[in-house]
């Protein structure tokens, strides 16, 4: 326990500093403090606690190179320690080593055991289920016949009867074992393959989160459904979660002041924005604190976009603007400007005050040789 402890201390210890250095932006201290926290071995319980996934996330896109491939390989390593702590995720290994282990004498009996014709081989399994193997005695025979229905006299004149000879029955007893522990090795290793499956998600009955009641089923709904959209791929604790779902679904009610559908519209929307795998730095952010749950609440789809999302919308915008022009405006052929594309002389201008009435009009020229296209003021 006492080791346990010291261990969430030290990663408290080295968070704060990284968040320090990473503030200050100290990128040798940040490489030591990374390479500090790769040799320690985690858990999901600990990286919940300490918050250090959050922090560490944070620099997979720095714009060093070098600490962007570090911080991946931390939670790389901090991800398979937590499969191999977890035997849910991991499947079962004493099953696999068993299931190994078991095959060994079943090649060994098979290899041992003469070529035989495929009718004497199945009726060989049939018997292999009720006949036992009798332990042999000082003299080599069987030291108990009793358990093959007689003694040992009616044993071997049964088997000298049937035209075998009476060691055949522990070789087909053998036999039968070695099928039955084929069969075992199968299910086995069926048993053992759902283990490649990708974990559950989690959520907030998973996680058995205490989500404050509100008496309202559909409040309380919504606030389940925004703990659902902040645990998504997220190692915080489920108190943060709780605490950071309940605040969004009140200051949502607050402006509704009901369950109508605007409200169920608006928390639809956010949740659909927080679950986006293309944007986790909006919910990362709103996990941590650097978000206010206020500012989130009143942001607009657009922007709650992720960065290249945003980056593309403003392109189409500014296409667009190039190609909107006013109704009737023809534009001018001109020599004046030159291309900095193909750099000709042949354009095609126009004028459109796109700012203040006291800002000069901005003039949008386009290239009549390679439609390359420019602005200025």
């Amino acid at each position: 326990m006492s080791a346990e402890i010291n261990k969430h201390d030290e990663i408290k210890t080295l968070c704060k500093a990284l968040s320090a250095a990473l503030d200050a932006d100290k990128k040798t201290e940040l490489d030591t403090l990374l390479n500090k926290l790769y040799a320690i071995r985690v858990d999901e319980k600990l990286l919940r606690a300490t918050g250090a996934g959050q922090i560490v996330g944070k620099l997979r896109n720095h714009e060093e190179a070098k600490i962007a491939v570090l911080a991946n390989k931390v939670v790389r390593r901090w991800k398979k320690d937590v499969l191999a702590a977890n035997p849910r995720q991991n499947g079962t290994p004493a099953a696999a080593k068993s299931s190994s282990g078991s095959q060994t004498p079943v090649s060994t009996t098979h290899s041992a055991t003469p070529q035989q014709p495929p009718q004497q081989l199945q009726s060989k399994e049939l018997r292999s289920d009720k006949t036992l193997t009798p332990s042999a005695s000082s003299d080599g025979r069987p030291a108990d016949w009793s358990s093959l229905g007689g003694n040992s006299a009616d044993g071997l004149s049964s088997a000298a009867a049937a035209g075998r000879p009476a060691s055949s029955t522990t070789t087909k007893a053998a036999s039968g074992t070695g099928s039955d522990a084929a069969r075992t090795t199968g299910a086995a290793s069926s048993a053992a393959a759902p283990s490649s499956l990708p974990p559950a998600p989690r959520t907030a009955a998973a996680d058995e989160a205490s989500i404050p009641a509100t008496g309202d089923s559909v409040r309380d709904k919504c606030a389940e459904l925004l703990y659902n959209s902040l645990a998504v791929d997220s190692n915080a604790d489920s108190e943060l979660l709780a605490r950071r779902a309940s605040g969004i679904e009140i200051l949502e009610f607050g402006k509704a002041a009901s369950t109508s559908t605007a409200y169920r519209a608006r928390i639809r929307s956010l949740c659909l924005n927080l679950r986006n795998q293309k944007n986790p730095d909006l919910r990362n952010n709103l996990v941590e604190g650097s978000l206010t749950i206020e500012r989130f609440c009143s942001m607009t789809s657009e922007e709650m976009a992720s960065k290249e999302l945003r980056e593309t919308i403003e392109k189409m915008k500014e296409e667009n603007l190039f190609k909107a022009k006013g109704a009737g405006q023809s534009a001018a052929v001109t020599d004046q400007f030159r291309c900095g594309r193909c750099r000709g002389r042949k354009c095609t201008y126009y004028q459109m005050q796109t700012r203040s009435a006291d800002e000069p009009m901005t003039t949008f020229v386009t290239c009549t040789i390679c439609d390359n296209n420019w602005k200025f003021c």
